[in-house]
């Protein structure tokens, strides 16, 4: 059986086709409630804690079909329509951790330990592996390696997000075990060579899903159906 992939209704065709063969694919609609041009990124839909899928209840109720075999965990909590009022669901399961902004991230987060960061935006600013983390982001990579994360700090920039000035890397790209996708390529990336050769050195297979300029669609989250 296919695992199940949620990712963003902008998800371009090509790497769609090439996502179909291996995942059986959930295309994110909108919520009203978040900002247009995150409203469909699943960094902001769902959150993932202990493996578990999580989103709220509003956007499960109206799109149940949606979510038919992922057994979500569900939050009466709502989003706020501007940052920091919507990240709600965009925090990092480090397993011994939860790394967030503490105030605006879901309180079913907050049954473990958190490490607050000032970047509210957090899973969608890091790409986190098994082991490994790669991101523009101090504070957040700061986080990881107290906890034993190996971690690159990488430009900011060089990566598109339509209606803001830039995406970044953790909305550019999903891991799914020891593989590591990227919607676009990293040779438009400045630090692109460094960037493989950090995931290599991890042991990790990239896929760059086509060639463009990286974009940030919010990354993606893979659940057993």
């Amino acid at each position: 059986m296919k695992k199940i992939l949620f990712v963003s209704s902008d998800l371009p065709d090509i790497a769609r086709e090439k996502l179909s063969v291996k995942y059986d694919i959930r295309l994110l609609p909108p919520c009203g409630a978040l900002p247009a041009p995150v409203s469909k990124h699943a960094d902001m839909l769902t959150g993932v804690l202990d493996g578990r899928l999580i989103t709220t209840r509003s956007y499960y109720e109206k799109n149940r079909e949606l979510f038919c075999g992922a057994d979500p965990v569900l939050t009466d909590e709502e989003y706020g329509g501007e940052y920091p009022f919507d990240v709600l669901l965009d925090f990092i399961d480090a397993g011994t951790a939860v790394i967030g902004l503490e105030k605006h991230i879901t309180a079913r987060a907050k049954t473990k330990r958190i490490i607050n960061v000032k970047q509210g935006y957090t899973r969608c600013s890091a790409l986190v592996g098994r082991d490994f983390a790669v991101s523009a982001d101090k504070g957040i990579l700061s986080a990881l390696e107290s906890l034993g994360y190996d971690t690159l700090r990488i430009s900011p920039g060089y990566i598109a997000l339509p209606g803001y000035d830039c995406g970044f890397i953790g909305g550019a790209s999903f891991c799914d075990g020891g593989d590591v996708y990227f919607f676009g390529s990293l040779s438009y990336h400045k630090d692109g060579e460094s960037i493989k050769k950090f995931l290599h050195g991890h042991g990790a297979e990239i896929y760059e899903l086509y060639n463009a300029p990286l974009i940030d669609l919010g990354g993606a989250v893979t659940v057993c159906g």
